[in-house]
């Protein structure tokens, strides 16, 4: 990134004497200011090395249904990463501040946080084995075993059983049952201390002033600029999760089919950073416990030395004193569990009439579930909060029913029709996402703010062509030709982008040669 300010430069430039100084007030005209301008790297480099031996058998034994077949294998990956940050954010160029903060808290360019230089590397082996068994001539079942070591995380075995019976010719019935794992990446393992600085509310600060007389906060300063140094964890373990499905395939003819799968899945241990204020609400819950000798709050929030003004009004509210917040230590941990459940729905119908042939397909998802348990240090604020130490109006959430919560829609669709005639084709589809809440915005009366649905429509029109032994496709087509623009929201672009795509109509044409 180039034209960055650094701070030892442009400190250098306004301390300087002669005409070359900064000039700040020169309202950007020869204000020398290229002097004090820096090119900011960054270069990150992963590598991948693996090798695997695999050996197969179709035909092992005999069932009832025919031959059952095996597969077993083994794996070796290596694992490593490289991320060697501007020297003048590792630490190389080290910056001080009038107060005396400096590195690992200050960069020496402005408005970027300090960021040392990072690596880690992992080994791992695997084991794996499939068997597909026709148990009999109208029911298959497919069973399979991983087991995987890891050279900084542990081991995990992790298991699949699947079924399809053809009950009648025209309806099938199919299911399974499986294990999964994500094992942390090298970053939240390796991570070094990596500041950043956001605004945040101090809650141990705002239940002093609520509760200690100064509700205006007068005295107290409650919300301000908060540093968090993120730190990786060797204790991490792989999120792991149980997956289950059941559904239903039915073909009334032969050009239809019509699907049902209901399924559901439930993770534990999920990675994540436990966040600044649910940091400072756990220092509130331990400086209630802990008002006598000693008292202290939560060791992972570091404060400066609290004031006598400011120690009156923690003691008034019957808690132990504390001063500002200077930074929040946040590991990468294991966190909650969260359990999701919902049903799928496909409908495709092929037919073929005298103005061409016809495809449509049909596609809806259907959220029913989506609950997230605390684990850990959540669950002891939950806890707390439900036995009205902590207010019930702190914001302790991201707990229990979060469907159509920040973009948890409760359902999606999509379809596409297609029609093909001789060398001319076209196709019109479209896509639909449900209407959700913000959580972070409410109405004058107290509700969310609800993101209404969004539904937007494709069209392509095709001409192919044959030339020799080798084909040629044209398309033109139309995104979003209706013009939708995404929903408003509360959010960098003015809204929802892990939900919606703002571009508007667009056109593109493509061209494919097959050889």
């Amino acid at each position: 990134m180039r034209n960055r300010v650094s701070n030892t430069l442009m400190q250098e430039a306004l301390n300087d004497t002669t005409a070359a100084a900064y000039n700040p007030f020169s309202g950007g005209v020869n204000n020398n200011i290229e002097r004090a301008l820096v090119d900011v790297t960054r270069l990150s480099e992963t590598k991948l090395t693996s090798i695997d031996f695999k050996i197969s058998n179709p035909d092992m034994f005999a069932m009832q249904g025919g031959m059952a077949g095996m597969l077993l294998g083994a794996e070796y990956r290596r694992e490593s990463f490289v991320d060697d940050r501007d020297d003048r954010l590792d630490g190389t160029i080290v910056f001080t501040d009038w107060e005396g903060d400096t590195y690992p808290y200050v960069s020496d360019v402005v408005n970027s946080s300090p960021t040392p230089d990072n690596e880690g590397s992992r080994n791992v082996a695997s084991l794996f084995a499939e068997l597909q068994l026709p148990v009999f001539e109208n029911v298959d079942v497919q069973a399979a075993i991983r087991h995987e070591r890891f050279s900084d995380v542990g081991n995990t075995t992790v298991g699949k059983l699947a079924f399809g019976w053809e009950i009648i010719p025209q309806l099938l019935m199919r299911g399974s049952w499986s294990e999964a794992f994500r094992a942390p990446n090298l970053v939240t393992i390796n991570e070094e201390i990596v500041a950043r600085n956001n605004t945040r509310t101090d809650w141990a600060c705002t239940y002093a002033a609520e509760n200690g007389g100064d509700p205006d906060q007068d005295t107290l300063d409650c919300r301000n600029s908060i540093q968090r140094i993120a730190q990786g964890s060797q204790d991490l373990k792989p999120e792991t999760s149980e997956n289950k499905s059941l559904g239903l395939v039915f073909t009334p003819v032969n050009n239809l089919t019509i699907t049902l799968d209901y399924w559901t899945i439930v993770k534990e241990d999920t990675i994540g950073l436990f966040g600044e204020e649910n940091h400072t609400l756990l220092d509130l819950l331990a400086r209630l416990n802990n008002t006598g000798a000693g008292c202290s709050g939560n060791p992972a929030v570091t404060r400066q030395a609290v004031g006598d003004d400011e120690a009156a009004i923690y003691i008034s509210a019957g808690m132990c004193p504390a001063g500002d917040i200077q930074f929040v230590d946040d590991q990468y941990a294991n966190l909650d569990t969260r359990t999701v459940e919902g049903f799928d729905i496909g409908f495709f119908f092929d037919w073929g009439t005298a103005v061409g042939d016809f495809r449509l397909r049909y596609n809806g998802s259907f959220l029913t579930t989506y609950d997230q348990q605390a684990g850990g240090q959540s669950a002891e604020l939950v806890a707390a909060q439900a036995n009205g130490l902590i207010p019930s109006n702190y914001p302790i959430d991201g707990f229990a029913d979060l469907i159509r919560r920040d973009g948890n829609q409760d359902q999606r669709h999509t379809f596409k029709l297609s029609w093909k005639n001789g060398p001319w084709g076209a196709s019109f589809g479209g896509r639909r996402v449900g209407d959700f809440y913000q959580s972070s915005l409410t109405l004058d009366d107290g509700t969310f703010y609800d993101i209404p649905a969004m539904s937007t429509y494709d069209g392509t029109i095709d001409y192919r062509f044959d030339h020799g032994d080798s084909d040629t496709r044209i398309r033109f087509g139309v995104k979003n030709m209706f013009d939708e623009r995404a929903p408003l929201a509360d959010r960098y672009f003015g809204y929802f982008s892990d939900a919606h795509k703002d571009l508007g109509r667009n056109f593109y044409l493509d061209v494919r040669y097959r050889m």
